[in-house]
């Protein structure tokens, strides 16, 4: 059969374009901008992306403009302790801001459907969005991120430790972003 050669040769061509389009960097050389770990309390906390400048926040069952703007910011959440730790959306601030502004938006939040409140099981990892109302001129820099404050292990009853004020992870926004987010 004179085509069976060339449909081999194409695959092997495409096979090997593939193996080649999957090797690249993993994020592990120094001058890797990775996201970056925060422990608080048992949680660890890794910022994987802010945005704002975003004028509208859209779900499946209702849609808003912000006050100001709207800031998104996705979280990853770690429990690598063997035993249930729970996050708490509220806690966690944008950096820049200041008073109730600073909290996530609960309007916003509901929009999206995020908890407020997750019990983590053992070594369970999840990712979350926070959606914050800043006003307009805000210069956000990051979030501030507070863990549990459950007791150090099972058979203590002093709380572990964790910063008062929550950890600081930097982070520069993306944005503004031109239309409103929907699920």
């Amino acid at each position: 059969m004179p085509t069976a050669r060339p449909i081999r040769l194409m695959a092997l061509s495409l096979t090997a374009l593939l193996l080649v389009a999957g090797c690249g960097d993993d994020g592990d050389d120094p001058g890797s901008t990775a996201p970056k770990p925060h422990k608080d309390g048992h949680l660890t906390f890794t910022l994987l992306t802010l945005h704002c400048g975003i004028t509208g926040v859209t779900g499946s069952h209702a849609d808003a403009p912000p006050e100001g703007q709207f800031c998104a910011a996705r979280l990853r959440v770690e429990n690598n302790d063997p035993n249930y730790h729970t996050y708490e959306s509220a806690r966690q601030r944008v950096a820049g801001v200041t008073g109730d502004r600073s909290r996530p938006d609960a309007f916003a939040m509901a929009v999206r459907r995020q908890s407020e409140k997750v019990r983590l099981g053992g070594h369970t990892l999840m990712e979350v969005e926070l959606w914050y109302d800043v006003p307009k001129g805000a210069k956000v820099t990051g979030l501030r991120v507070s863990g549990d404050n459950d007791p150090a292990s099972f058979t203590s009853t002093k709380p572990i430790g964790r910063a008062p004020n929550g950890v600081f992870i930097p982070m520069s926004p993306a944005g503004p972003e031109a239309t409103a987010t929907s699920t």
